[in-house]
């Protein structure tokens, strides 16, 4: 049994590997083709707006810190303060290594847990909040789609926008069915399992996973709070596009930045499987902003700024990661 989780292990990180290097491999040869040195000078172009545009980002996770927050009912554990620091983290690590957007979730509930959270809420917590967000893109993208429709802009590239809709809408209606009729209770078997091994309480004043998980999304203020922050997060990334248009020297008007940004964000979502979305971006960027007249370095150059972005707030978000992991393993010492 333990050799073949080890197997299946090693086979994911291979397969990790191997979409990162291909992510990487495509959005090099995008830039390459329209050559290096006009989207570098684009980048370069950005200059101090750089600042804005990470603020920007760091406001986002704020806000989603919140959203995350706002399910948790009164008597429940729940620290704002700490939520929107292990939001970053989760942002950071799903952003930045290769983890196919999960990896950081994983990390966020067992931080959550180190700082006294009960397992089965920390796991039914970051369940849900991932569910918002998926149904907050949703929204998001069905707003820039009807933005798009009202402007009649490039009508030949609504058919694959409006698949990628549909794409987005099917995972997450079986992302709840799964939910709704065994999954949550998988996880619940794996949390518990894990559990036993660390020596943590899984009561939740006797409170599986799924019940968590489904009382929160019977709280419609509460549910509809987390949906509305959510969708403010995404939102803001439309301000660090018109920010990073701006700064280029290519000033837009806000609409065709909501339009950019919203469906360059579905196509992002349907290429999950690729680390941060390697390649997929570049390419959203490139061929959305195209239809309003955006050059293509640009638009690979839009592309950079948002994942230097990334960068600049990601690190600190590893690091602080880094600082609760290192204060755990202080903390084990000392109690032997």
């Amino acid at each position: 049994m333990e050799k073949s989780v080890n197997r299946s292990g090693k086979t994911v990180r291979i397969w990790a590997v191997a979409a990162l290097l291909a992510g990487l491999t495509s959005s090099a040869a995008l830039i390459a083709y329209h050559s290096f040195a006009s989207v570098g000078e684009a980048v370069w172009r950005i200059g101090w707006g750089l600042v804005l545009i990470v603020a920007v980002h760091l406001t986002a996770v704020v806000s989603c810190g919140i959203a995350w927050r706002a399910l948790f009912r009164s008597g429940w554990t729940a620290d704002t303060k700490l939520l929107i620091i292990l939001r970053w983290v989760r942002e950071s690590v799903n952003t930045l290594l290769p983890v196919v957007r999960i990896g950081g979730d994983i990390i966020g509930v067992r931080l959550l847990v180190t700082r006294g959270t009960d397992i089965n809420l920390a796991s039914a917590s970051v369940v849900a909040d991932r569910t918002v967000e998926v149904l907050s893109q949703f929204l998001f993208a069905v707003a820039g789609v009807f933005l798009f429709v009202e402007r009649d802009s490039g009508n030949d590239f609504l058919y694959p926008v409006i698949l990628g809709l549909c794409a987005i809408a099917a995972v997450l209606l079986i992302f709840l069915a799964a939910q709704r009729w065994g999954l949550l209770r998988a996880v619940e078997k794996a949390v518990q399992k894990l559990a036993g091994k660390c020596g943590v309480d899984c009561s939740n004043g006797g409170m599986s996973v799924h019940e968590t998980v489904w009382e929160m999304y019977g709280d419609y203020r509460r549910l509809a709070a987390a949906t509305l922050l959510h969708t403010f997060g995404w939102v803001l990334g439309v301000v660090q596009i018109w920010v990073a248009l701006y700064f280029m020297g290519r000033e837009t008007g806000w609409a065709e930045a909501f339009i950019v940004e919203s469906l360059s964000q579905v196509i992002c979502t349907a290429a999950f499987i690729m680390p941060a979305a390697l390649g997929a971006q570049e390419a959203a960027y490139m061929v959305i902003g195209g239809l309003f007249g955006i050059p293509a370095e640009i638009g690979l150059a839009l592309s950079l700024v948002k994942r230097l972005g990334d960068v600049f707030a990601g690190i600190p978000g590893l690091l602080v990661w880094q600082g609760f992991e290192g204060r755990l393993l202080w903390e084990l010492s000392r109690s032997r």
